[in-house]
């Protein structure tokens, strides 16, 4: 089995050398036809670091994530390959039980599960997955195999929304095609975050560049023969709304503190609800100029 490995980056310097390391040591070298980067115009040492784990180095015609991902596509020549980001440290048996899945003609693409670095931010990633349940299933881009047909046959990565990709194209898959999208949940690698304060800002950032599209904010329900999508209602961005999640996020944050015994999420829950509200907030003013 050939595969190219794709990846989009922006001042990736503090994690590269890790991740470059990692997937060298969990992908055979055999099996990798070319290794593609994609460089967000980036103002640190990501290129040359890319070029140092001999990495094919190109530039983002535009910026953000749905640029990069189909640049990175446009140079795939391999029947598979595998997308990787810039803080994604590799499970070590993710080479031995991920690739296998895409031996059956349905599957599309295949990925496992990611977990924070961070304990607290990692613990209330465990919290909102047990609250969701079934209907929000964790889908990132960062370790996944595709079908390169598949995938250009669909028009290539979403461009719907800079934030959502994974998101929208995980349920295209699944939801619109033939074929899965498969996540394992027992294949777990590491998202390297640098702590809370980088994370509350990533949170804002990400709110009010999403663009909160159908399929940003949707999920399949069965509903007798034909299944139907279910959008959420969105938040109006109203005082009184402020005003409440203002007076719950605390109160919630106190919830899973004792719940998952984390002490401080009392403290953090709330800073990240308000960081992705204040985002929220921004994106909608600036609509609506």
């Amino acid at each position: 089995m050939k595969v190219d490995l794709v990846m989009w980056a922006k001042n990736g310097e503090g994690t590269l050398s890790r991740v470059f390391k990692r997937i060298d040591e969990v992908i055979p070298h055999e099996n990798v036809s070319n290794k593609i980067l994609v460089d967000d115009h980036s103002t640190d040492n990501t290129v040359k670091i890319a070029k140092d784990f001999n990495w094919q180095v190109y530039i983002n015609p535009n910026s953000g994530i749905p640029s990069g991902a189909n640049e990175a596509l446009r140079h795939v020549t391999t029947s598979l390959f595998i997308s990787f980001e810039q803080d994604l440290f590799l499970a070590k048996d993710w080479w031995d039980r991920i690739p296998p899945y895409m031996q059956k003609p349905k599957i599309a693409a295949a990925g496992g599960v990611r977990v924070f670095n961070n304990k607290i931010l990692r613990t209330l990633s465990e919290f909102a997955s047990e609250r969701s349940g079934e209907r929000e299933i964790e889908v990132s881009m960062d370790n996944t195999i595709y079908k390169t047909q598949i995938i250009k046959a669909l028009g290539g990565f979403p461009k719907e929304c800079p934030v959502c990709t994974d998101t929208i194209l995980y349920k295209k898959i699944n939801w619109f095609t033939p074929y899965k999208w498969v996540i394992d949940s027992t294949v777990v690698s590491l998202h390297l975050r640098k702590g809370i304060r980088h994370e509350l800002e990533h949170s804002r950032v990400m709110a009010g560049r999403c663009k909160r599209t159908k399929l940003c904010g949707c999920y399949y329900v069965p509903h007798f023969t034909e299944p139907e999508l279910v959008i959420k209602p969105r938040r109006s961005n109203s005082n009184l709304t402020l005003l409440r999640i203002l007076i719950t996020s605390p109160v919630r944050g106190l919830h899973v503190a004792i719940k998952k015994k984390c002490p401080e999420i009392f403290f953090v829950y709330p800073l990240i609800r308000l960081y992705t509200l204040s985002g929220c907030l921004k994106n909608e003013k600036l609509k609506a100029k």
